[in-house]
Order: C-alpha cells, then sequence, then structure tokens
C-alpha cells in the first residue's frame, strides 16, 4: 500500500475568512484541516465545471433552481 505524502502549508487569513473556514469544520464537524481540504476540492470542481461551460445552480428545496452567478 503506497503511502500519501502531505505537504505542509502556512497561511495568513483574515479573521473573516479564518472565522468562515471554523464555521465550515464546526458545520461539518471535522477539523480545520478537513474542512480547508473540502473548501479546495469544491472549488476546483467548481471552476473546472465552469471552464467547461456549465453552470453552477443551487436548488432551494422546493424545486425553484438559481443560476450562481460568480464575479470573477
Amino acid at each position: 500500500m503506497a503511502t500519501k505524502t502531505k505537504v505542509r502549508l502556512n497561511a495568513d487569513l483574515s479573521p473573516d475568512v479564518a472565522a468562515a473556514l471554523k464555521e465550515l469544520a464546526r458545520a461539518q464537524n471535522v477539523s480545520l484541516t478537513e474542512a480547508l481540504s473540502r473548501a479546495i476540492s469544491t472549488e476546483s470542481t467548481l471552476v473546472r465545471r465552469r471552464a467547461a461551460g456549465g453552470k453552477v445552480v443551487i436548488d432551494d428545496g422546493s424545486g425553484k433552481l438559481s443560476e450562481v452567478i460568480f464575479a470573477r
């Protein structure tokens, strides 16, 4: 079985971003590292899909769909 190599990174986050990351970790009941990993994976997926012409859509639970428009 191959061992995955980890890379240690240091990041300076604004207080707002740090608070958002802590809230994600708390809401998902995971570590800050896992919450950051999930957030990066989600962003990576969104970027790839949008680059391929896809759209990001949110279903509000009642069947109403809204497209998410990204400013950048």
